[in-house]
C-alpha cells in the first residue's frame, strides 16, 4: 500500500468475532481521480471509525475498536455497509449531489442493501479539504439513514468542491476528524 504523507490513519488493523477474521483492508487510504472538462482532480481518501464502529444500535456487539481518539463498539452492520463505500467515493462525478452542512462537512445518499434485506438509503459524511498540497478526501462517517428528513442543504458537485479546494488559500488547519490515527 502507498504511504501518504498526512495525518489520518491510512489502514485498519482487522478485528476477530465468533472465530472468524473481518478485514477492514476496504478502508485503506487509497487515492481517486474524477476527470472534469478541464481539470482531473486527484484526491488521497481516507477513512474514519464511524465507518464500521457505533455503539448502543442493533447491530454493534460487544467488541470495542479504536482510532486512539475515542473507543466505540464495533457495528455489524455498518462494517458490512463500508465494504460499498469505496464504490460510493469513486462514484462521487456521477451526477452525485453533495449536500453541505457545515463549512467543510458534506454528506451524500446511496441505496444499498441493509441488514433488513432491501436498499436503504446510505449516508455518508465527508470532510473535504487540502493537505500538504493533496486534495482530500477523509470519510467520517456512514451510516443508513432510517430518519427520512427532506434535505433541504444547498448542494455542490465533486467537481466544484474539487475546484474551490485546489484553489483555496492555505487553510489554518485539517480537520480534526481527518487526524484521528
Amino acid at each position: 500500500m502507498k504511504k501518504y504523507h498526512i495525518q489520518a490513519r491510512q489502514q485498519w488493523e482487522a478485528f476477530h468475532y465468533n472465530d472468524e477474521q473481518h478485514s477492514l483492508k476496504h478502508l485503506s487510504a487509497h487515492e481517486v481521480s474524477f476527470k472534469g472538462n478541464k481539470d482531473t482532480y486527484k484526491f488521497v481518501v481516507t477513512y474514519g471509525l464511524h465507518c464500521f464502529a457505533k455503539d448502543g444500535q442493533e447491530h454493534s456487539i460487544d467488541l470495542s475498536y479504536t482510532d486512539g481518539f475515542e473507543i466505540r463498539n464495533i457495528n455489524l452492520e455498518r462494517y458490512e455497509a463500508s465494504k460499498h463505500l469505496r464504490m460510493c467515493i469513486e462514484n462521487l462525478d456521477k451526477q452525485k449531489l453533495i449536500y453541505e452542512t457545515t463549512q467543510e462537512k458534506y454528506f451524500t445518499f446511496d441505496s444499498i442493501t441493509s441488514f433488513r434485506g432491501y436498499p436503504e438509503s446510505y449516508k455518508v459524511c465527508l470532510c473535504i479539504f487540502k493537505e500538504n498540497r493533496l486534495l482530500r478526501i477523509h470519510v467520517t462517517s456512514a451510516f443508513f439513514d432510517r430518519e427520512n428528513k427532506p434535505i433541504t442543504n444547498k448542494h455542490f458537485s465533486i467537481f466544484k468542491l474539487a475546484m474551490d479546494t485546489k484553489k483555496a488559500k492555505k487553510k489554518s488547519g485539517i480537520p480534526k476528524e481527518a487526524t484521528r490515527k
